[in-house]
């Protein structure tokens, strides 16, 4: 059986949000659908469990024994979701790559990292030491401080930036 057959996410999830507001209409208004669309996607639910989930009269709406057996752990598995989403959005803004002189890493940048590190613990920070110029598209860099002679020239990655120069 093909999983989306198994589990119909989508009309889960507008099971959970009619059972949580005790409503088709006001379920629609939070997910921009219709009335008559979240109606039908609880009826496909119904069909593919095998049961009554609501009891329908007129402008009223109330769980069966199944609804209310069905709804916490729907309720936790979108929770579960929502936090993994979360998690893994997170962790692709976890690490700061600073890319800079050894001189001016040791001397001044690494002693001002720990208040940043007090302010903003969520985030590491990779100090990388170094004399070659930065290639942001290849090197990982989100920041990369030189000092030195020569012409000035704008980051490619930050192309309109006055703030990201190699000197």
């Amino acid at each position: 059986m093909k999983l989306s057959r198994q589990f119909p996410l989508n009309a889960l999830r507008v099971f959970e949000a009619a059972a949580r507001h005790m409503s088709f209409t006001r379920a629609g208004e939070e997910l921009g659908m219709t009335q008559t669309a979240v109606s039908y996607q609880i009826k496909l639910l119904e069909e593919n469990i095998g049961e009554p989930l609501f009891l329908r009269s007129p402008r009223q709406i109330a769980l069966t024994q199944n609804g209310e057996r069905l709804l916490p752990k729907v309720s936790e598995g979108f929770g579960l979701l929502a936090e993994a989403v979360a998690n893994v959005r997170q962790s692709g803004n976890e690490v700061l790559e600073i890319h800079s002189a050894p001189t001016f890493a040791s001397q001044w940048l690494a002693r001002h990292l720990g208040s940043f590190q007090l302010q903003h613990p969520k985030i590491a920070v990779r100090l990388v030491r170094g004399g070659k110029m930065t290639d942001f598209a290849r090197d990982g860099a989100d920041i990369s401080i030189r000092w030195g002679s020569g012409p000035g020239r704008v980051s490619p990655a930050f192309p309109s930036s006055p703030w990201i120069f190699h000197l």
